[in-house]
């Protein structure tokens, strides 16, 4: 995007600079001394007179309005909760040297240092300075106008402008998309060896073609059909089943609205249900959607193929913030209604102690008679540092006796879901996605859907 000379501005504002307010001081002090030394009266006419016509001069010579260009540099899409960067870029559109106040201001949305700064800019020279914030949220931000201020080397005069420039930056669940194609590489690897080892077990599912019978082949899997019509006996192969239906079910009440450093528990668990879900498409699995707090609030369908994770994470980047308490049975007639074939679903939530866990337990207890269920708690990792923090004083010791008692609940509540036949995942958001990965592949390598 080419810098245009000179830049438009909406309005021009004329304030004294230092250098002014100096010199306007030292006409003041000098007049103040003028009754004791008569003979500084003619210092203070000659600065009267100096104060009188300077900015005059300073306000005819004075750079033309828009001489300094600004813009961002701006990249498409930013991580919540993730370190993110863009570029500044000024340019003195003048053939003269000028000096630039400039300020840029972050929204509290976008966690950042402001920047301050002045500098000397040549003629048609043009500097960068990039800007470092971490996403708080998710959406879209608007970066407010940057302040300008600018003057000649030795004037008196600055002159702030107020220039149009109106960015956005977008903030979304999820990790860079380098960072997925590494997980995807590795989970395949993982994927082939379990493979192989399921096979020798014989838990393959789905049948995948034929071939002649050889020594040690068990009979069970021997097609009679097939042998009578070539004469030759032939053995049934199978694999995996791969086009199952995988549910992600995603908790948006308002336990879930929790800060963890500075960023929603909520947005956080946003990126490995995204990984999972990377994972389900790119094994060839329908993967569906829908989150909820005291009603539904969003649904996406079961479907194949890696392009309707875009679809999810843009569902997600819209998602409301976490403010109402959670219903889990309204969930559970969601599910038992929309979802009657046999899924996998994964259950995204969490729970303070045993009492708040009781519809938990209940509604998770209903879905087990037909589906198979993943339950992914997503931890709070400032209830084990009070844990284990080791003060002495009693408002600390207090402290991590409340929070041993509620991890001791949290263990208690786990083990009870466990013995439903529920598979359980159990570590905070940045610890989540390669316990919860390997979770799946367990559950899914080994036919338990």
């Amino acid at each position: 995007m080419p810098l245009k000379a000179p830049f438009k501005t909406r309005w021009r504002l004329p304030v004294p600079s230092r250098r002014l307010l100096f010199w306007s001081c030292l006409t003041g002090l000098v007049a103040a001394l003028v009754p004791v030394a008569p003979p500084l009266a003619i210092l203070w006419q000659a600065l009267v007179l100096f104060l009188l016509l300077w900015p005059i001069v300073d306000w005819l010579a004075r750079p033309p309005q828009g001489a300094i260009g600004i813009r961002r540099k701006i990249e498409l899409l930013y991580q919540v909760g993730r370190e993110g960067k863009y570029q500044l870029i000024l340019k003195n559109t003048t053939n003269r040297p000028l000096v630039v106040d400039f300020r840029e201001a972050l929204p509290p949305s976008l966690e950042g240092r402001e920047i301050r700064e002045r500098l000397l800019l040549r003629p048609q020279e043009e500097i960068v300075r990039q800007v470092s914030f971490v996403g708080l949220e998710r959406g879209e931000h608007e970066l407010p106008s940057p302040g300008v201020r600018v003057r000649h080397p030795l004037n008196l005069l600055e002159h702030q402008e107020s220039i149009p420039l109106r960015d956005r930056i977008s903030v979304s669940p999820g990790r860079p998309a380098a960072e997925t194609d590494w997980i995807l590489s590795r989970v395949a690897l993982l994927e082939e060896a379990g493979e192989k080892k399921t096979r020798r077990k014989g838990m393959d599912r789905e049948f995948e073609s034929l071939r002649e019978y050889v020594v040690g082949d068990e009979i069970r899997r021997m097609d009679w059909k097939a042998t009578a019509r070539r004469y030759r006996p032939q053995v049934r192969q199978y694999q995996t089943e791969r086009n199952a239906e995988v549910i992600l079910a995603l908790d948006c009440g308002r336990l879930m609205g929790g800060l963890i450093h500075g960023v929603s528990k909520l947005d956080l668990a946003m990126t490995p249900l995204l990984d999972l879900a990377a994972v389900a498409l790119k094994r060839g699995e329908r993967v569906g959607f829908f989150a909820f707090d005291s009603q539904l609030r969003a649904f996406l369908p079961p479907r194949i193929g890696l392009g309707h994770l875009s679809a999810m994470i843009s569902t997600l980047t819209r998602l409301p913030a976490a403010l109402e308490p959670s219903s889990f049975l309204r969930a559970v007639r969601y599910v038992e209604t929309r979802h009657r074939k046999r899924s996998l679903i994964l259950v995204f939530t969490d729970f303070t102690d045993e009492i708040s866990a009781q519809e938990i337990y209940a509604s998770l207890a209903a879905l087990t008679r037909r589906h198979v269920l993943i339950f992914v708690a997503v931890a709070d990792p400032h209830l084990e540092e009070v844990f284990q923090y080791k003060g002495e004083d009693s408002r600390a010791i207090f402290e991590k006796a409340v929070a041993g008692q509620l991890l001791l609940e949290r263990r208690r509540t786990m083990s009870r879901i466990e013995r439903l036949g529920i598979f359980t995942v159990d570590a905070e958001p940045s610890r989540l996605s390669g316990p919860l990965i390997r979770r799946y592949l367990e559950v899914r390598l080994k036919g338990a859907l």
